[in-house]
């Protein structure tokens, strides 16, 4: 049997989060919270989740793994907002708003609410090109972002908002299969964010675990890419890229101790295995940011 990797439910996720960050403020939204949702669940219960059923948490998810683990904000280091007209064709368009997403979830976690309202502004944009106009078409999420501005806690909660807005039209509209393009996108940011901070900040205790547990989700994101239903997007070489970061990761000396040692708590990667791990990621996330 493999061993559990601590990892969120996406509703779980988003709503411990808001607790955590909260404290005893009191946000201008107000959400009923079900904290009975998180848990330890183990990674090959995922492979045993039905056709359509990825378990993708949100871009704000991706973002707050790494921030509970000290990461910093580094200004200049997400994806240029000018970049957005470069994406024509529909494939980078909704990898990008997937990487976008995550971008505005790490300026809203690091409180750079001006950054996080122009990534806020190409999402909509990019939802446009890709169908999904009628989740940004109200000027209320903009609206809301302008008048919370000073409040991260409201800036989260609409965070989670428009994650649940995404969902609801993907489920309605027959899309769920797409969110596992939009997530390789906010998922390969999230990698990035954290590869940029260990290699230019500093070794910080748990970075390298909040990245193996990046790893856990992985697998997920590859079964969501390979649903029939993608197919015609030319997903082969995104497959093929996310496959290798898999298999590199699994081949690991210190991967393959961890699920030897039955008495192992944690799984820390040496610093030759973080840098090659962190090249296959700078090498993805180009291919995806570049028009």
């Amino acid at each position: 049997m493999r061993k559990s990797v601590l990892i969120l439910s996406a509703a779980a996720f988003s709503f411990s989060l808001f607790l955590e960050s909260c404290g005893n403020s009191e946000p201008e939204d107000v959400m009923d919270v079900d904290t009975s949702l998180t848990e330890d669940i183990d990674v090959d219960l995922f492979d045993e989740s039905p056709e359509i059923d990825y378990h993708l948490p949100s871009p704000l998810q991706v973002a707050s793994i790494f921030k509970k683990s000290g990461l910093e904000y580094n200004a200049g280091i997400t994806n240029s907002v000018d970049n957005v007209d470069n994406y024509t064709d529909e494939l980078k368009q909704m990898l990008n708003f997937g990487v976008y997403s995550a971008d505005m979830a790490y300026c809203v976690l690091n409180e750079q609410a001006n950054e996080g309202r122009k990534y806020l502004k190409v999402i909509t944009e990019l939802a446009g090109e890709i169908g999904m106009e009628s989740v940004f078409e109200n000027q209320d999420l903009m609206d809301r972002f302008d008048l919370n501005m000073e409040n991260k806690d409201s800036i989260e909660i609409l965070m989670i908002d428009i994650h649940e807005r995404t969902e609801e039209f993907m489920e309605e509209n027959n899309m769920q299969h797409n969110s596992a393009i939009h997530f390789a996108g906010a998922w390969t940011e999230g990698m990035y964010l954290g590869v940029y901070d260990y290699e230019n900040n500093g070794q910080k205790d748990g970075l390298g675990a909040q990245m193996t547990e990046q790893m856990a989700i992985l697998n997920n994101i590859i079964k969501g890419l390979k649903d029939p239903k993608n197919d015609g997007m030319e997903l082969g070489w995104l497959v093929a890229d996310l496959e290798k970061v898999q298999s590199t990761f699994d081949s690991f000396d210190s991967v393959v101790a961890y699920y030897e040692d039955e008495t192992a708590d944690e799984l820390i990667l040496n610093d030759t295995e973080y840098n090659q791990l962190g090249v296959l990621i700078k090498d993805l996330r180009a291919k995806i940011i570049n028009g």
